[in-house]
């Protein structure tokens, strides 16, 4: 099955995942109609970590610990995507998924899905819907930096597992062009922040 595979190193938080996710799951389905929505939801969120980015969203785990806690049985696997999906209609807000979920990817608001008057959790969704009509999801189509990537879950994991060991053993490791240098003025824009603060 696939899955969206994150490498951090090429997040340049540009956030475009975010405005096309949001904009994927909006019933308008345009970005004029979600701006000033406050039921617009957004599955994934760039996260900054000191002078690093990161896109969190949820990892359609395998087993899935959010759907064996949800004592509503809101939450299910889609037997064709291998997405885990949540169904608001169903969900209490008890927020037992939340807890358990190891990368905070659930959250709760009152959504476009819920129903009226109701907060919801609410998560990365797989684009499900998208991924039935041949298409990628929404976040990895509008990645243009390649931090993000949906591909086959096993030949990804061993192709970062061997990367991981070169990297290890023999201090290789690749990095794209021009990254050390946008990497390196991110640093020292927090570095300047910093002593601006103190």
């Amino acid at each position: 099955m696939k899955k969206i595979f994150v490498d951090y190193r090429k997040c340049v938080a540009c956030k475009a995942c975010e405005t096309a996710c949001a904009v994927a799951h909006h019933p308008s389905g345009s970005l004029f109609g979600l701006v000033g929505d406050a039921r617009t939801q957004v599955n994934i969120r760039v996260l900054g970590v000191e002078h690093e980015a990161f896109p969190v969203s949820c990892r359609h785990c395998d087993p899935a610990a959010c759907l064996s806690a949800c004592p509503a049985g809101a939450i299910t696997r889609d037997p064709e995507t291998d997405a885990v999906v949540q169904n608001p209609e169903k969900c209490q807000a008890c927020a037992m998924c939340a807890m358990v979920c190891p990368f905070d990817a659930i959250s709760f608001k009152h959504t476009h899905r819920a129903l009226p008057g109701r907060e919801v959790a609410y998560k990365c969704d797989l684009c499900h819907e998208r991924l039935a009509q041949g298409e990628e999801p929404a976040c990895v189509q509008a990645c243009h930096s390649g931090a993000l990537v949906f591909q086959d879950s096993e030949p990804q994991r061993q192709s970062r597992a061997v990367a991981s060991l070169k990297v290890y053993l023999l201090g290789e490791g690749e990095e794209p062009p021009l990254f050390s240098m946008y990497r390196e003025l991110r640093r020292k824009t927090f570095a300047r922040r910093r002593m601006e603060k103190s």
